[in-house]
């Protein structure tokens, strides 16, 4: 699939997304593909923290492609993860990054697990989602 038009708006509030711990970026970086660079993946996410979740130029598949594979599931006793990518990821398409994931579509398909989420998970996944406007 192309890339989907930009999201109207920013996620609002990264803060779950910027206090992600090094181990929850550790796990993250690892969801490359095999014979992928996951301390570049690592890197590029710690920078992307001290940059307050904005995504520089340079951070088009380093650390994009991680974010993307760790919003499109969650992950039982990773949940907290799901929501970091998934902010970031929301964050992304605010900048204008092409995801293969539609957002409708996702949170449609992800609905159930979304609800199941203990609830300032979920409350802060399905704000994110509201202040992006879809």
């Amino acid at each position: 699939m192309e890339g989907l038009a930009p999201a109207p708006s920013a996620v609002r509030s990264p803060t779950l997304a910027l206090s992600a711990s090094p181990t929850e970026l550790a796990w993250i970086a690892a969801l490359c593909d095999a014979g992928d660079d996951a301390r570049r993946h690592l890197q590029q996410l710690q920078a992307l923290q001290r940059q307050g979740g904005r995504f520089s130029d340079e951070q088009e598949w380093y650390p994009f492609e991680v974010i993307e594979r760790g919003a499109s599931q969650v992950r039982l006793g990773h949940e907290r993860e799901f929501v970091i990518c998934v902010l970031l990821w929301l964050q992304a398409l605010a900048q204008g990054r092409a995801s293969s994931l539609d957002p409708r579509l996702h949170l449609d398909d992800r609905a159930v697990e979304i609800e199941a989420l203990p609830d300032a998970l979920r409350d802060a996944v399905l704000d994110a989602f509201m202040a992006a406007g879809y």
